[in-house]
């Protein structure tokens, strides 16, 4: 069976939108509100794709925004773990560029509950996944303290737990320490290393998306560039029309229903 393409998916994701107030209002007793705006993060990720490939960077920007507010909404709604395992999310929002988003999501938390044994804090704290997406937000505020306990943590504990499967992540490491001491050769390395036809498929395998953008890519590039290191990633996988800092002028939340 052949794959949907790039726009289909897109035209299918842009009629999510219209659709979804009226399913939350059909269904209003007993919608989850947080399935909802999970939904949409993952339609979002799709039409920014899609502005990326027809130029329309301010409007991916935008989109990067509401990926950004969706995770705020979906955390304080279901108290999601999200932040366990997808790396993509907090780089998705330093994207948008919009420092009141990033701020407030480089303080986002998941707590104990019953979907929780620990909190996401407790969890940073033993070396457990939620470390790389913790460690992003701390370079997303620049937060030295907490980058560099962070660094000790992976180093100490969580290296020595990767599986196999999860051994890549020594890349994501060896990336989070060049971009600490500002090391641009070596961050350029993990970053060409990072968008390589078999690391890329590898890490990123939406079978769709993956042949347009590289979310660990262009994200982390776009780490260094907030902290001034204009590194350069040889790659069509990562635009640099989407590395200089440039806020919209303005940014709104078009989910009224949600709010």
């Amino acid at each position: 069976m052949a794959l949907f393409t790039l726009d289909q998916i897109t035209k299918q994701s842009l009629n999510n939108e219209i659709e979804k107030p009226i399913t939350v209002e059909l269904y209003k007793e007993t919608v989850d509100l947080g399935r909802v705006a999970s939904s949409l993060w993952n339609d979002n990720q799709i039409i920014s794709t899609s502005d990326i490939i027809n130029h329309n960077f301010n409007e991916a920007k935008r989109r990067f925004f509401y990926c950004g507010w969706l995770d705020e909404y979906y955390m304080k709604v279901s108290n999601s773990r999200f932040l366990d395992y997808s790396i993509s999310h907090p780089l998705y929002a330093t994207l948008s560029d919009d420092e009141e988003l990033i701020a407030r999501y480089s303080k986002l938390r998941y707590i104990k509950s019953i979907n929780a044994e620990l909190s996401m804090d407790d969890m940073v704290k033993i070396g457990e996944s939620t470390i790389w997406c913790n460690t992003i937000q701390f370079f997303m505020s620049n937060d030295i303290i907490g980058i560099e306990r962070n660094l000790n943590i992976i180093e100490t504990k969580t290296l020595k737990k990767l599986s196999k499967k999860e051994d890549g992540m020594r890349d994501d490491y060896e990336f989070y320490k060049a971009l600490h001491s500002n090391d641009k050769n070596k961050m350029e390395e993990v970053l060409e290393k990072l968008t390589s036809p078999k690391i890329h498929k590898k890490r990123f395998d939406n079978p769709v998306l993956n042949q347009y953008i590289s979310p660990l890519g262009l994200g982390y590039a776009k780490l260094a560039w907030r902290k001034g290191i204009e590194v350069e990633v040889k790659s069509k996988l990562v635009p640099r029309e989407l590395l200089p800092i440039k806020p919209l002028e303005k940014y709104e939340i078009p989910y009224d229903y949600l709010k």
